[in-house]
């Protein structure tokens, strides 16, 4: 795993408390600020259920070679795999917990490239999961990591 993404997994852990996870206003950029180049905000909004980018980092939209801030998780942004990276994302909502994403780009113009995804869920003051955390890294050319795979962090949370 990239120790950036364990870097941030565990000041996320730090920032929960006894809670099931942090609320976003305990999220301070200048205490991650070293890693806030790979550091992505996505919003939740409820009813109907929708996710949208609201910050990419900057080592993020130059691997990408683009920038999504301000637009939706749908079709246009990730065609053919737009479902499942909903339905993934969705899961972090519900479920309240950190999920470790590995993924080939197979939605993008680069499918040789694939990366590491770490996405954690960030409360608003109702208790209610607003805002996903998600840092992603190890942009790796040619990994076989097979079929895009969403689990479960190893580590207790």
């Amino acid at each position: 795993m990239d120790a950036r993404l364990a870097r941030l997994f565990s000041y996320w852990r730090g920032k929960r408390g006894n809670r099931p996870a942090p609320a976003r206003h305990n999220i301070e950029p200048s205490e991650i600020a070293p890693l806030l180049p790979i550091v992505h905000l996505i919003d939740v909004h409820e009813d109907p259920l929708a996710f949208r980018h609201r910050l990419v980092g900057t080592e993020l939209v130059e691997k990408l070679g683009r920038d999504v801030t301000g637009k939706w998780v749908d079709e246009e942004i990730y065609g053919c795999m737009a479902q499942q990276i909903f339905d993934g994302l969705a899961a972090v909502a519900w479920e309240v917990r950190p999920y470790r994403r590995l993924a080939r780009l197979d939605w993008f113009t680069r499918p040789w490239l694939a990366m590491e995804a770490l996405e954690m869920p960030l409360l608003d003051d109702e208790g209610r999961v607003s805002t996903i955390l998600r840092g992603a890294s190890h942009f790796t050319v040619g990994a076989d990591w097979g079929v895009a795979g969403r689990m479960s962090w190893p580590v207790a949370v």
